[in-house]
């Protein structure tokens, strides 16, 4: 399953990342996506421990991340 967000695609609100950890070419395309959503601001979730929690690095054995953008309120 290749990711839902490649990198270069707009997106607006919040959306799930998946791909298969068996293909070195799914992970490459999916860690480019995070990178580029987290270094425009993105904020970035993934389970850990069975726990949804704040990820700041691409992890490929994650099962999914789901990422958002950070809404500033006035």
């Amino acid at each position: 399953m290749s990711p839902t967000v490649v990198a270069g695609e707009v997106v607006e609100g919040e959306f799930e990342m998946y791909w298969d950890k068996s293909s070195a070419e799914d992970v490459r395309r999916a860690e480019d996506a995070f990178q580029e959503y987290v270094q425009k601001g993105w904020l970035a979730t993934g389970e850990v421990d069975g726990r949804r929690r704040q990820i700041f690095r691409f992890d490929p054995d994650l099962e999914k991340i789901v990422l958002f953008p950070v809404i500033l309120g006035g």
